[in-house]
């Protein structure tokens, strides 16, 4: 015997096929209006998680790219501010040059002045900021990198101080890539490494060799403390001796050439070292003699022995200041004395064994100043505050012209090392662009709704369920005699 199928059944089954199509309808609706095959990860578990997990991706190298463009534009100020110090420099060494070549004071005081403006610019530099950070301060990036003093000696440097970090700050990208974007101030703009010591000057002092500490530029002052004569001839020191006497050295350096022309010691003549005698009598108690280059001794001739005729060795003794006097050390004559700063305990090796008179020398220290006290001695040298002879003068500024060409190549050297990073960094954001393409691209693939099969089904759904429709209409419309058959 036949099942019977009754009208209850008829009617579960056309609502859960109805529900079943309906369902499908509105499924296939929903990703063609949406764009997107699932939305819950009820829907499609799998292809979820691997979206949620492209997506995350995607935020990691959306931060990637931030971060890159950040030292980017950090990087890019820098080098500008580089370009305008190579552009700073260019024009300190013109202005050097036409310096060399001046003919007067106020041409070479309008050159200086033209230094000084652009040591104004150079020192703005030092101190340049981005996004509130100082750009030469390394891992110290909200400090000022530099302060900058006045000179504490005469004819000395400017006191430039470095307080940010010895250490660049870094920009890492990703887990294992570091890009280096605020940099050590000290050394882009410090000081190209220690070179000879340069002595310029009359005294007859000269280096003694050696590693000194000094740095950028001194005074070494030499000057007298006391004559003495030696015995036979009755001379002696005059009155202003120890205030005036301009020899320096040690017994036999120099001499005094006596004559006795009176025969008593009353009158005679005396020189120094050869030079033109002068005359005296035994009433000098100060008298002036001068030999060459300025050469000058004061005597008392008041007790010259009676028909002394003959030569008198000279003993002159002094001291030696680096520190404007503040502290001074006696001249013994050797070839390598240590004369100290007593502030700042640096020092320079001095050979005094051929110093003969008295004056100021110029000390330099070559390669040990930083670009901004290049710029001030540059500018200083221009107006020869100094008082250097023509020859030296010029030297002076050649020196210079070294030293900027020395500051250039440092600063060269770290605008080559950030270009380079520049163009890494540009290298790196095509690439995160190309990864960021590929995601969204991945997450398209999965997550993004198949036209052409959402409305094959959306129409198969329709079909479906209208028959499913007609179906339950002809089955409801059953008479008694259809439905017993």
């Amino acid at each position: 015997m036949n099942p019977r199928v009754t009208s209850q059944t008829f009617t579960r089954n056309a609502i859960h096929f109805t529900s079943l199509h309906s369902s499908r309808l509105l499924t296939a609706q929903k990703q063609i209006t949406s764009g997107m095959q699932f939305e819950l990860p009820s829907e499609e578990p799998v292809a979820y998680r691997q979206v949620r997990s492209l997506e995350t991706r995607y935020v990691e190298l959306q931060a990637d790219k931030k971060v890159i463009n950040l030292a980017t534009s950090t990087l890019n100020a820098s080098v500008a501010q580089f370009q305008d110090v190579s552009d700073l420099i260019t024009l300190s060494k013109n202005l050097v040059q036409q310096g060399i070549q001046a003919l007067d004071s106020d041409e070479r005081e309008a050159l200086a002045m033209e230094i000084d403006a652009l040591l104004a610019q150079a020192k703005q530099i030092g101190l340049a900021k981005f996004n509130e950070n100082y750009l030469y301060g390394g891992t110290r990036s909200d400090t000022p990198p530099f302060t900058f003093g006045e000179t504490l000696r005469e004819n000395g440097i400017m006191e430039v101080t470095y307080q940010g970090s010895g250490h660049r700050s870094q920009t890492h990208i990703g887990d294992s890539i570091s890009i280096d974007t605020y940099y050590d101030g000290s050394k882009i703009f410090g000081a190209s490494g220690r070179e000879s010591t340069v002595l310029v000057g009359t005294t007859g002092a000269k280096h003694g060799g050696g590693t000194d500490t000094l740095i950028g530029r001194a005074t070494l002052r030499v000057q007298h403390d006391t004559t003495t004569y030696a015995g036979g001839s009755g001379v002696a020191a005059g009155t202003s001796s120890a205030a005036r006497d301009t020899i320096l050295g040690p017994s036999g350096a120099h001499q005094l050439t006596i004559v006795d022309t009176a025969g008593d010691g009353s009158a005679g003549t005396i020189s120094l070292n050869g030079a033109d005698p002068v005359p005296f009598t035994n009433t000098d108690t100060n008298l002036r003699v001068d030999g060459f280059a300025g050469q000058t001794v004061y005597l008392d001739t008041t007790a010259i022995a009676a028909g002394f005729n003959g030569t008198v060795n000279i003993t002159s003794t002094g001291t030696l200041s680096v520190d404007d006097n503040a502290s001074t050390i006696p001249i013994d004559f050797t070839t390598n004395q240590i004369v100290s700063d007593v502030d700042s305990g640096k020092f320079v090796t001095i050979d005094s064994s051929n110093i003969r008179t008295t004056g100021d020398d110029s000390l330099e220290f070559p390669g040990t100043s930083n670009l901004f006290q290049i710029l001030h001695a540059t500018a200083a040298d221009l107006r020869n505050s100094r008082e250097l002879g023509s020859a030296e003068y010029s030297a002076a500024l050649n020196r210079r012209l070294d030293e900027l060409d020395r500051a250039a190549s440092k600063v060269f050297s770290v605008m080559g090392e950030q270009s380079s990073s520049l163009q890494t960094m540009q290298t790196m954001e095509y690439r995160v662009d190309d990864l960021m393409l590929s995601v969204e691209s991945n997450i398209g693939e999965i997550q993004a709704t198949d036209f052409p099969d959402a409305v094959l089904r959306l129409e198969n759904s329709q079909t479906l369920l209208q028959y499913t429709y007609a179906v339950t209409a002809n089955l409801n419309s059953l008479g008694l005699l259809e439905f017993l058959r």
